[in-house]
């Protein structure tokens, strides 16, 4: 004889695993939909701060008698500031380097995508790294302790024309079916 009791205690304690089981994996589903959300949020007000930022520095040499202060207080500044055509041109370069180290900041995240970071580096990063203007504002930038010390020795490599890595990839990962090594376009 069958007896229902044991069988119906059985199924309830099958039950009982699964529903754990599942909310489970709905906890774990919640934890992850809660970290993206802080994600997107520190993304959000990055790229704020990002945006008063740029507002702040394209008012700097607006402000009387800036540069005889900093010429004063910041002669090394000021001498790259003169060398590369002026308060506006240092600031767009300075702009750019802030952008790429966004880039490369997203990228080591695991934010930013393989396309867009192969458009980032390929058709962005190489071709502004070999403009003799943009190397002196990079180089105080490093210097002056302005950069990420990660994103500097990701991108030197290109200030010189060589390769570089994506910071996705370990070093020392010759895996040749992971994204391939950066490399500099050369103009003709």
């Amino acid at each position: 004889m069958v007896d229902y009791g044991i069988i119906l205690g059985l199924l309830g304690v099958a039950s009982g695993a699964a529903s754990l089981i599942y909310s489970r994996s709905q906890v774990v589903a919640a934890r992850r939909q809660a970290e993206q959300a802080t994600r997107a949020t520190l993304l959000e007000s990055n790229r704020e701060i990002s945006v008063r930022l740029q507002q702040i520095r394209a008012r700097f040499f607006k402000v009387p008698g800036i540069e005889e202060e900093l010429q004063n207080s910041r002669p090394e500044i000021k001498e790259v500031v003169d060398s590369v055509g002026g308060g506006d041109v240092y600031y767009f370069f300075r702009d750019v380097i802030d952008t790429f180290e966004d880039i490369f900041v997203l990228r080591r995240s695991r934010i930013v995508t393989d396309e867009h970071w192969r458009v980032w580096t390929g058709s962005q990063m190489a071709v502004y790294a070999g403009l003799p203007r943009f190397q002196l504002v990079f180089k105080l930038a490093k210097q002056e302790g302005f950069l990420d010390p990660e994103f500097v020795r990701f991108f030197e490599p290109l200030l010189e024309g060589e390769s570089t890595r994506d910071p996705m990839i370990p070093p020392g990962d010759t895996n040749s079916t992971k994204l391939p090594r950066l490399r500099k376009i050369r103009s003709k």
